[in-house]
């Protein structure tokens, strides 16, 4: 036998089994729900076709400043149409990943998958049950939105990002738990749309991994959206017949908060559970699934990979593992390269980053060169009228080394692309100097940032 089954149909799973066909395995892919997983019908997708439409209704409002004379009384925004359009993105790409599990001839079966041995796995699909088996399995079950312990999801009031993506109607008043990615990203759609919002970080900053002058731009900005952030700041409890937030500052002082609904985004958890770890010598924790550099748990007969394993959980980091997974369990040699895996926010402005932070850069090598250069002084983000942010590049000065890099600003999650593929091939800062950028283009900031290591930056 030379089948290959995996569990899961997210990022992860459907790579896999698509890189497994790819070597001419026979693959079964177990979905219990729609394909493509959370990315692409309750996350990444879903809310960047929101962020799209925030955007879009926020450049046409402020369209005056470019010459474009509007009636005021004449925008509004279809709630109803945005949520259609959301839809048809989703099925669109879902029909699409439904082709290539055609095309590569993958067999998808929906139901919930159970391990019996390091061989055998149970299909339960209502009350029909199905036993299968495989030469190796692979592991991609995702993770799930963390609840506040005291204050379970309804999915009326207390919501996770799955729900606030389909809001009936955009809400007069929306409280946030939690000032990550998730959190600031629907701060940032639900504020340029019109509703109040609230956020609330136990940290002493938002986005408690991104550094202080990134951070705090994007502070800067979201307050410029009318979003109130309240940091140092605890939810003691919640009472949903009064839809009442009972809160502590960093003070101690107890405050009460009223709103429309309560996002809580303090984070995933993997999907450890009911998958049959325990009974196969696979070590997990409730942090994710043990794997090695090769994505082999701790039986040799299955593998794991995507948010499951814990780790870093962005779906193109799952794409990787996905690929990396299924090409030793088709018996190859693949290792993942987490050294350049680029981070991206997709706020107003945005937020991208690959490498080390100034802070991680400093703690790991101490004396560091750091070269920046403000979008303010760049042509292209000053026509468009968006010259908020800046490129920030770090080197060791020993051998000019990149060590990272972080962009805040207009389209930085299209730019670190570069900065990506810089740290990737291990791209000295000396070898940039004598680069041509395109001019006027966002692209000549990097350039600017990497010249003013050097102390050589024309423009700034």
């Amino acid at each position: 036998m030379n089948r290959i089954v995996i569990i899961g149909g997210g990022p992860a799973g459907y790579v896999a089994a698509i890189t497994a066909a790819q070597q001419d395995k026979e693959v079964i892919l177990v979905v219990d729900g729609p394909l493509g997983g959370t990315c692409l019908n309750e996350g990444c997708m879903p809310t960047k076709s929101l962020l799209k439409s925030a955007d879009t209704y926020d450049l046409v409002k402020n369209a005056g400043q470019m010459g474009i004379r509007l009636s005021p009384n004449s925008i509004e925004v279809d709630w109803a149409t945005v949520q259609e359009r959301k839809r048809e993105v989703i099925s669109k790409l879902v029909n699409g990943i439904r082709y290539l599990m055609g095309k590569n001839k993958i067999k998808v079966i929906q139901g919930r998958a159970s391990i019996l041995s390091s061989n055998r796995l149970r299909i339960e699909n209502g009350n029909e049950n199905e036993v299968i088996d495989a030469s190796k399995v692979i592991i991609s079950t995702g993770s799930e939105p963390i609840p506040l312990p005291f204050a379970p999801f309804d999915g009326e009031w207390i919501i996770h990002s799955g729900h606030a993506m389909s809001l009936p109607a955009i809400p007069d008043s929306l409280l946030i738990v939690g000032g990550g990615v998730i959190g600031c990203e629907f701060a940032s759609i639900y504020s340029r749309l019109g509703t109040k919002v609230t956020v609330i970080e136990m940290g002493e900053k938002l986005l408690p991994g991104e550094d202080d002058d990134i951070t705090s731009i994007l502070h800067d900005e979201l307050m410029n959206q009318g979003v109130t952030v309240h940091t140092s700041t605890t939810v003691k409890n919640i009472n949903s017949t009064s839809k009442t937030v009972f809160l502590e500052n960093g003070d101690g002082k107890l405050v009460e908060m009223i709103s429309d609904y309560v996002l809580v985004s303090i984070g995933r958890r993997p999907r450890v559970n009911g998958i049959g770890l325990e009974k196969n010598d696979i070590d997990f924790s409730r942090l994710g699934i043990s794997v090695d550099d090769r994505m082999e748990t701790s039986n040799p007969s299955i593998y794991a990979c995507g948010d499951v394993i814990g780790g870093i959980q962005l779906a193109h980091v799952a794409f990787h593992e996905g690929r990396v997974a299924a090409l030793n369990a088709c018996g190859q040699f693949a290792q993942v390269n987490y050294r350049a895996i680029p981070r991206c926010i997709y706020t107003s402005p945005e937020i991208a980053s690959v490498g080390l932070t100034e802070k991680e850069a400093r703690q790991k090598y101490g004396e560091i060169k750091v070269g920046e250069f403000a979008f303010s002084a760049n042509g292209k983000a000053v026509l468009s009228n968006k010259p908020v942010g800046k490129v920030k590049v770090l080197v060791n000065p020993q051998y000019n080394e990149i060590l990272g890099f972080t962009i805040v600003g207009q389209h930085a999650t299209e730019l670190i692309g570069q900065g990506t593929i810089m740290l990737h091939a291990e791209i000295t800062a000396d070898m940039m100097e004598d680069l041509v950028a395109a001019h006027p283009t966002l692209s000549e900031s990097i350039h600017e940032a990497l010249l003013n290591v050097v102390g050589q930056a024309v423009h700034c």
